[in-house]
């Protein structure tokens, strides 16, 4: 759907977050009147309807801009897909119009980086880029018309509502996540790959032969599939290499391990996809001064001589594998656990085994699961009362040199608001530990 086409209808915003509000923002902007409604009883800011009266206006629209949050299982947003309610979102709506000046990447994990790496080695080669989409910046007028590229991250939420593609969509990984939203993995899958399914001009992915590649070809049609190996691009446990523009040690750089170097790799093939193979070594070399997003695999600040690691936005198990084969200590005390939501957690346990160097100190109803099922697997358990007394136990069973790592495999909700609340904490028992 188009902005243009909602003009002439009565359009409800289902939803009152930040993407919600920048959808309102967005439609008054270009004339086009909107009823902002929450459906639920929770607290909703003023002017903003509620309850049967916002019912009444979702069943009554000629068109339903959706937030993100509202999940496809949702008794409610199944209603109105039956009764025949147009719904769209504020990324279908701005994708549509906008898509022949943007590389978008999606992804279970890696999606966030790519993304940032995208925009870090388009700005070196002297394109004007911005960053939009999940990352924190809804689109909108804040990528403008003067721009050469928007960098979209898209959300499996987001990408669920697609009905147009980017020029050049990025596909990271594919592994269980957010399943009781999307109701099973096939579903997600499905959804997430909505993203490559309405006519990109090339699709990336870190291998077309394997099962996501084959996935993604199942719905890309005409698309050019693209991997970093079909461009002579390299990824070994230490460097990264690209025939006939050399090569760069991990050791180097400011990203931590090889999983970010395979994320690099697909973000140097959708440059090169987006604007031809143009100074390749120039690109090459961006990714060397690419600075990690927070929250992934960050060292923050502390003076007792241990290495303490923000991993918070590993909410994968396979993230957290990831993370444990790239921080290198004589010990590491994992943080791992949260809120449930029953994903597997075998690629966890798969990474502890034989590891005598960690200590796996598990909180919440996740980490509950998570040191039953590593029992026989993993040498070191540690069940803690909470977040607070996990930091505690994972300090105590480490020393200068060693590191914390926060990697949970679980979102923050047992106990916080947010992946970042978690974050902050974790940052303020570092703090509090300095000498």
């Amino acid at each position: 759907m188009r902005f243009d086409e909602l003009a002439a209808r009565d359009v409800v915003i289902w939803g009152a977050g930040r993407e919600g509000m920048a959808a309102h923002r967005e439609l008054a902007g270009r004339g086009i009147g909107s009823v902002i409604a929450v459906t639920g009883t929770g607290p909703a800011p003023d002017g903003v309807v509620t309850g049967d009266a916002a019912w009444a206006l979702l069943q009554s629209a000629g068109a339903i801009v959706k937030s993100p949050g509202i999940p496809h299982t949702f008794g409610e947003y199944i209603a109105l897909r039956d009764a025949g309610v147009p719904i769209t979102s504020l990324m279908d709506l701005w994708l549509t119009e906008n898509r022949d000046r943007v590389i978008a990447v999606t992804g279970t994990k890696g999606k966030s980086t790519t993304s940032a790496l995208v925009q870090h080695i388009l700005t070196a080669l002297g394109r004007t880029a911005e960053l939009a989409g999940n990352i924190g910046i809804p689109v909108g007028a804040h990528v403008g018309d003067d721009i050469d590229c928007a960098v979209t991250e898209v959300s499996s939420y987001q990408a669920a509502e697609l009905t147009a593609s980017p020029r050049v969509a990025v596909i990271t990984s594919l592994y269980p996540e957010h399943l009781p939203w999307h109701g099973g993995f096939e579903n997600y899958v499905a959804d997430k790959l909505r993203l490559a399914a309405f006519g990109p001009d090339t699709v990336v992915v870190p291998d077309p032969s394997d099962d996501l590649g084959r996935r993604v070809r199942a719905v890309a049609g005409d698309a050019r599939m693209l991997s970093p190996a079909s461009l002579g691009i390299a990824v070994t446990e230490r460097a990264i290499s690209w025939d006939g523009a050399g090569s760069l040690a991990l050791a180097g750089m400011n990203l931590v391990g090889t999983h970010n170097l395979t994320n690099a790799a697909l973000a140097l093939a959708a440059v090169d996809a987006y604007l031809g193979a143009s100074d390749r070594s120039r690109a090459l070399e961006a990714v060397a001064t690419f600075v990690p997003l927070a929250h992934r695999l960050e060292v923050v600040p502390s003076g007792d001589g241990r290495t303490w690691i923000d991993d918070g936005l590993a909410t994968a198990p396979q993230a957290v594998a990831a993370a444990l084969t790239s921080v290198a200590a004589p010990r590491i005390a994992l943080i791992a656990g949260g809120s449930e939501r029953d994903l597997d957690f075998s690629p966890i346990v798969d990474a502890l085994a034989g590891r005598d160097d960690v200590e796996l100190v598990c909180t919440g109803p996740a980490g509950a699961r998570l040191a039953r099922e590593a029992q026989g697997r993993a040498a070191r358990i540690h069940v803690a009362s909470g977040f607070a007394d996990a930091v505690a136990i994972a300090r105590s069973l480490t020393a200068s040199g060693d590191a914390i790592l926060l990697s949970p495999g679980a979102p923050s909700f047992d106990e916080f608001a947010d992946y970042e609340a978690r974050a902050a904490a974790f940052r303020g028992f570092a703090a509090e530990h300095a000498q």
